[in-house]
C-alpha cells in the first residue's frame, strides 16, 4: 500500500525509571500499513516505550502523536483507533475461548466474527474449554485472537509471540502482515525476530 503519510509520531522522547534514563531523543513515525519492531535487552524500556506510545505513560520529554493530535493532552485522539495486548492476556480463566473473545469484543466496540478470529489462532478445537485448562501457549493465543475482531488502526503489542510455539508464531505473523496490507499501523516487542510475509518491518532497537 502507497504511504498516505505518518498516523503515529514520536518526536524527542525521553523517559526515565528512577534517576536511571531509558532512552532519550527518540524519534520515530510510522504511516498507514508499515509495522514496527523494538527489540532490546530487560529492562530496556520496551515496555515502558509501548505505554508511553499509547498515552498510558506520560514522557519526561518530548510528545506523541496519532494523526496530528497530542496523545497525552489529547486523551481522546486514539480512542477507538488503539489496540494494545500488555503481557498479562487478560482474559476470564473460567470462560471458554469464545466466551472471553465475545466479552472483549463487545469491550471494545469490535464487530469482527468470533469463530473466524479464533480460527486465526488455531483455537478452534478448545473454543469451549475453560481457559484455565488450557496451555500457557493457547492462553495467550486467546488473547491474540482479539487481532481478529479488532477494528482498530493501531496495534501495540508487548512481546505477543511470548510463550507461543512455531505454530502460534507463524499464526501471529499472519495477523500481523494482514494487518498492514489493509492499512494498519503495527508496533510489537520480541526478543525474537518475527518472519513476517510480505511485509518488512522497521525495526528500533532500545539500549540499556
Amino acid at each position: 500500500m502507497a504511504s498516505l503519510g505518518p498516523e503515529l509520531q514520536a518526536h524527542g522522547l525521553g523517559c526515565q525509571r528512577g534517576h536511571r534514563a531509558l532512552f532519550s531523543d527518540l524519534d520515530l513515525s510510522l504511516s498507514p500499513g508499515q509495522a514496527m519492531q523494538i527489540t532490546g535487552e530487560n529492562g530496556a524500556g520496551k515496555t515502558t516505550l509501548l505505554k508511553t506510545l499509547c498515552g498510558l505513560r506520560r514522557p519526561e520529554v518530548g510528545r506523541v502523536t496519532w494523526r496530528g493530535l497530542d496523545v497525552h493532552e489529547a486523551p481522546a485522539a486514539l480512542g477507538t483507533d488503539l489496540l494494545y495486548i500488555g503481557h498479562e492476556n487478560a482474559i476470564n480463566p473460567d470462560l471458554s475461548p469464545r466466551e472471553n473473545l465475545r466479552m472483549l469484543s463487545r469491550l471494545s466496540g469490535g464487530g469482527g466474527d468470533v469463530a473466524s478470529a479464533l480460527k486465526g489462532m488455531g483455537l478452534l478445537r478448545v473454543m469451549r474449554t475453560p481457559c484455565r485448562a488450557l496451555s500457557a501457549g493457547q492462553r495467550r493465543r486467546v488473547a491474540l485472537a482479539r487481532l481478529g475482531v479488532s477494528s482498530a488502526a493501531l496495534w501495540i503489542l508487548d512481546e505477543p509471540a511470548a510463550a507461543l510455539d512455531t505454530q502460534g508464531r507463524g499464526l501471529l505473523a499472519a495477523q500481523i502482515a494482514k494487518h498492514a496490507s489493509r492499512g494498519g499501523v503495527v508496533l510489537f516487542t520480541t526478543h525474537d525476530r518475527l518472519d513476517l510475509p510480505e511485509i518488512t518491518p522497521q525495526e528500533l532497537r532500545i539500549s540499556a
